[in-house]
């Protein structure tokens, strides 16, 4: 069978059972170029390849000279967690391309702010209110205390802090109102703002300074001669000079700014110019002869242990005028004051009610208008609705008027002459509505007030004459039983008085 097969079938025709592709084999000198002609390297291009366009695995470096993929960092070289910029906290560009840092504001204090009127500012007002016969909005009223600070007063109360944390502490200023969270800033502010009340500064002339000196201090910024510094009062002069001329810097920050000078003839103009001195008197005492002499350091010693306590308080709760806690130096509280205010101004619900409170304590007398959600107002008048069946004909024509014409101004008066006599003497009665704005409406439950009244058809060509009108009106008015009893009176003697004359004219003839 073998043999057969063997002799009967040619197996050389199958090669060498070789399944290498043809492409692959060396022999066939086939590429991946030749295959894809459109990513062959040009041949004029100097790229340091083979006709493959990869690198021979001879001219490739060796696997320990490659260079890293990138340079690893030490841990104590990296930046901290809180240092990396997170997502969303980009700075903001200020329109030119350049990003601003962000402005961060200090969280408020934890206190509750109380807008009331200023108490010599409201007695003010009612003053005003009391001697006048307009009515004046309640909320316009609120306003005027709220555009000025120096007339807003604020009670600022400590919230209820949680278990375990201590409440908020004050401390304030008796003399001017000045407060703060740290005890230091307001015996800064007492030595700086009140040491004049209890002592006089009087400037004396001295002798020249005595003595060798090798150098002498100079104000980098003003160049003003402060002095040698081994004497006794240059710590005084240096202090005088920062709290005078440079208030918003340190003393150690004003000290960085000090050189000094060993220059004889700076020195020598120092002298010369060293023979005043400011001296300090207790109150009254300047023109004392032998009252003490205290230099600046005494002086304050002298205020912080004798007038000191009596000046500063440490209250529960802070009241203080708007004017003075927006210069306070804790910027929480200047926040938290701040917040207050610009609820009120909004929306001035707090100041209303302390208003309301104070004007009905001094009987002032307070309506709405046009219905019970309308605006309040407030005056001193009362006012009483008008009885036309008892009055003269020109008052009664003068409310059926303004009853015709609410909202009335002062270019819809008729041409009558006493027409605004009239009205005046309406509204000092109580029978008219005299508003601020120069309007006139009559009384009734909710008197009228708005633009929404001024809708009225305009006046015609040819308008009646105001006197024919009066005159008409007072025919429709029925008169007083007093007034017509005296006009009846007024007849007779007419009558009487003609029957007189003609008996004397026949007695003539």
């Amino acid at each position: 069978m073998s043999e057969e097969v063997s002799g009967g079938v040619d197996l050389s025709s199958l090669g060498s059972f070789d399944f290498t592709p043809a492409w692959a084999k060396k022999e066939a000198k086939i590429s991946v170029g030749n295959i894809r002609p459109e990513i062959r390297m040009k041949d004029d291009e100097p790229t340091g390849r083979g006709q493959s366009g990869r690198r021979s695995f001879e001219d490739r470096k060796p696997f320990g000279d490659r260079k890293p993929f990138g340079e690893k960092k030490q841990f104590g070289d990296r930046k901290q967690f809180d240092d990396r910029r997170q997502k969303g906290g980009r700075k903001p560009f200020d329109g030119r391309g350049q990003r601003q840092t962000p402005v961060e504001r200090p969280c408020p204090l934890a206190v509750e702010v109380k807008v009331l009127p200023e108490t010599k500012a409201l007695g003010t007002i009612i003053r005003k209110l009391q001697n006048d016969i307009h009515a004046y909005k309640l909320k316009d009223l609120a306003y005027f205390f709220l555009d000025n600070p120096e007339s807003v007063l604020l009670k600022i109360m400590p919230r209820d802090t949680m278990q375990g944390s201590a409440a908020q502490t004050f401390f304030q200023c008796k003399a001017c109102g000045f407060a703060s969270t740290c005890e230091d800033d307001v015996v800064e502010h007492a030595v700086a703002a009140h040491l004049g009340d209890y002592y006089d500064a009087k400037e004396i002339d001295t002798e020249p300074p005595k003595g060798n000196f090798n150098c002498v201090a100079r104000c980098g910024l003003s160049g003003v001669l402060l002095g040698p510094p081994n004497i006794h009062e240059f710590n005084s002069v240096v202090r005088e000079v920062v709290r005078t001329k440079f208030p918003q810097m340190t003393e150690e920050q004003y000290r960085s700014h000090i050189e000094m000078v060993r220059d004889p003839e700076v020195i020598e103009e120092w002298r010369k110019g060293a023979v005043k001195k400011t001296v300090y008197f207790a109150k009254g005492q300047a023109d004392v002869e032998g009252a003490a002499q205290l230099i600046r350091d005494q002086a304050e010693s002298e205020f912080r242990r004798t007038f000191l306590p009596s000046i500063m308080t440490r209250p529960k709760h802070l009241m203080l005028t708007a004017d003075v806690a927006l210069k306070s130096p804790v910027k929480p509280l200047v926040w938290a004051v701040n917040d207050a205010l610009a609820a009120e101004c909004r929306a001035p619900y707090g100041m209303c009610f302390a208003l309301r409170g104070a004007f009905h304590h001094r009987k002032l007398k307070f309506f709405r208008v046009n219905d019970a959600h309308g605006s309040e107002f407030v005056t001193n008048v009362e006012y009483k609705e008008f009885d036309s069946a008892h009055a003269i004909p020109e008052l009664a024509a003068a409310a059926t008027y303004l009853v015709a014409h609410p909202c009335l101004d002062k270019s819809e008066f008729p041409d009558c002459p006493d027409f605004e006599k009239h009205l005046n003497w309406l509204v000092s009665t109580g029978h008219a509505v005299a508003f601020t704005n120069g309007v006139f409406s009559i009384v009734e439950k909710f008197p009228k007030y708005g633009p929404q009244w001024k809708k009225r058809t305009k006046k015609q060509d040819k308008p009646a004459e105001p006197e024919a009108q009066v005159a008409h009106d007072a025919q429709e008015v029925p008169m007083a039983p007093e007034a017509q009893a005296n006009s009846t009176l007024n007849e007779t003697q007419v009558a009487q008085e003609n029957q007189n004359t003609d008996e004397t004219s026949t007695q003539l003839a």
